[in-house]
């Protein structure tokens, strides 16, 4: 790299911590009472971002204390004069952090401070609504949680990372990591339906009935399209947006578990995400003029250890079962159980492929093909929970749907193909 492409990223390293300043500060400045706002968490995201300018190269960390130091001694003596009467620990720390932030620039990885500027700032945007989850959760929620976390940072750390059994398939770290993965995304889902309590559009209630169970939402409001006269529009959106997040779930799948794969499934990926887009945009236009108040969406919560321990036995019997029809079927077995198990659970069969493919048991092509194979398998029981829980009305809008999905699929696959 010559001194002009250095001087450059440089440059950009200060423009991003500028970008990140700006961002949180002007979430503060929405405050009056705040101590800070755009043009101080800037200067502050600035002079960390000079902070590790001057001192990495060096590798002088006491200089970049040091002017930490200075910054924090500069909010805290400006809490001490604001003219408030409720403290404002929040903007103290909040600068801190976007000090720390622009420093961490420096340190070879870029693209996490902005990700972590961007969660810090809706952290602080919604306030109110993180106020009010304590009194959303139940008991039950609560311990659930504290189960994941148990999972998540004391169980799973101590798990022995070595495989046993037949094929030599099942590592508990990595299941236990995978479960750990599923959970978490489906537990966000899960605490933003239970923080909006109801109150949530057709929209929201789908894009987060997909997070955390298309099977129950599908369920759910296939019921309240027979028992609901003239809700079988707004039933039959929300099912079609809550499908769509599928396409963006296994994405975020393959690109934690298996990131090589994530060229081989764009393209079905992409067809199927847009195509289902472009349909449920129309479809949610439609069906807003026919909203009425939307029925609660009662769904188990993901982080009980019942229902972890549930996804760990169905990812390893999954694994080990494709594993055997591979070896005695070759290809054949794979498609045969990529079916059956999609009908029910599309993660246990997508990460089970991509794992084969990361053990070189399987190829790229199968893999790619088995987790199609289980979405259309998946769309097929979907289906059937509608023809069977819903009304009459609901059939054909889902149907079209869901059929928009697999053109857009196919569309996907034969545009790969050609190019």
């Amino acid at each position: 790299m010559n001194d002009y492409q250095t001087q450059l990223s440089h440059l950009m390293l200060f423009a991003q911590s500028i970008g990140i300043g700006f961002l949180i500060g002007l979430e503060r400045e929405r405050h009056n009472k705040a101590i800070a706002g755009v043009r101080t968490f800037t200067l502050i995201a600035l002079a960390g971002s000079l902070a590790g300018y001057i001192a990495t190269p060096e590798q002088n960390v006491g200089l970049a204390i040091a002017i930490g130091l200075l910054v924090g001694l500069s909010l805290v003596v400006a809490q001490a004069k604001s003219t408030s009467e409720e403290s404002d620990t929040t903007t103290v720390m909040a600068g801190l952090i976007a000090f720390a932030l622009g420093y961490s620039l420096w340190l070879g990885h870029p693209l996490l401070p902005s990700a972590l500027a961007i969660v810090i700032t809706a952290i602080l945007y919604f306030r109110e609504q993180l106020r009010q989850v304590p009194q959303q959760l139940t008991d039950k929620d609560i311990r659930s949680f504290f189960q994941f976390a148990a999972v998540a940072f004391i169980l799973l750390p101590i798990l022995p990372d070595t495989t046993y059994g037949p094929y030599a398939v099942f590592n508990p770290y990595q299941t236990g990591w995978l479960v750990v993965l599923i959970s978490g995304i489906s537990l966000a889902g899960y605490v933003a339906l239970r923080c909006l309590d109801g109150k949530a559009g057709l929209l929201i209630i789908g894009l987060f009935g997909g997070l955390v169970s298309t099977t129950a939402t599908t369920l759910v409001y296939a019921r309240h399209s027979k028992s609901l006269r003239g809700f079988s529009a707004v039933a039959s959106t929300i099912i079609l947006l809550s499908h769509i997040v599928l396409f963006v779930r296994v994405g975020i799948l393959v690109s934690v578990v298996e990131p090589s794969m994530l060229r081989p499934m764009l393209p079905w990926l992409l067809g199927g995400g847009l195509a289902g887009g472009a349909y449920g945009l129309w479809a949610y236009r439609r069906a807003v003029s026919a909203q009425k108040a939307l029925p609660d969406l009662e769904v188990r919560n993901p982080a009980e250890l019942k229902t972890a321990l549930g996804f760990a036995a169905a990812f390893v019997v999954v694994l080990l079962l494709v594993s055997w029809m591979n070896d005695n079927f070759a290809d054949t077995g794979v498609y045969v159980v990529a079916f059956i198990s999609g009908l029910t659970d599309l993660d246990a069969i997508t990460i089970s492929n991509l794992k084969l493919v990361s053990s070189q048991t399987l190829s790229s092509p199968v893999a790619v093909t088995a987790i199609v194979i289980a979405f259309v398998a998946n769309l097929i029981f979907k289906y059937a929970i509608v023809l069977t829980a819903g009304a009459k009305t609901l059939r054909l809008p889902v149907a079209m749907g869901f059929l928009t999905l697999l053109i857009g699929i196919a569309l996907g696959i034969a545009a790969d193909r050609l190019l």
